[in-house]
């Protein structure tokens, strides 16, 4: 027993053992989206892998009839834009108020204890509270 306690595996063992939890998600998945589809075809809830296929097919190989555009390449394209500017702006602020509280003593003394407060919440924790006070 000791022995199988103290046994490292090899690097296809690894591989194996690393990727075995992927393929039982995949087993259990499209299991679960055959029972349900054999109930319900129009069910959008586990969609077959097909759906994926048609649907990636059709955002990125495919150009838009109404636009001429690529659908999966524009939009990721906008989200991407979205991100850096959102990016800048927060890196922006959070520079000049830190340089701010750092360099007016005041200041320092004002926010502090909100600082050091909100600095043990962990961003996790904060993200539902927000997606809620700003509608996402």
């Amino acid at each position: 027993m000791t022995r199988l306690v103290n046994r490292r595996p090899g690097r296809g063992q690894l591989l194996f053992l690393g990727l075995l939890p992927f393929v039982l998600i995949a087993v259990v998945y499209l299991i679960a989206s055959d029972a349900r589809l054999a109930t319900n075809p129009n069910d959008k809830l586990l969609p077959a892998l097909s759906s994926f296929g048609d649907a990636i097919e059709r955002m990125a190989l495919k150009p838009d009839p109404r636009s001429g555009a690529y659908l999966w390449w524009s939009d990721t394209w906008a989200s991407l834009v979205r991100l850096f500017i959102g990016l800048a702006i927060a890196t922006g602020l959070g520079l000049i108020v830190g340089i701010a509280l750092g360099l007016v003593p005041y200041l320092r003394g004002l926010f502090q204890p909100f600082v050091a407060v909100l600095s043990m919440i962990p961003p996790l924790a904060i993200l539902p509270i927000l997606f809620i006070v700003f509608g996402l």
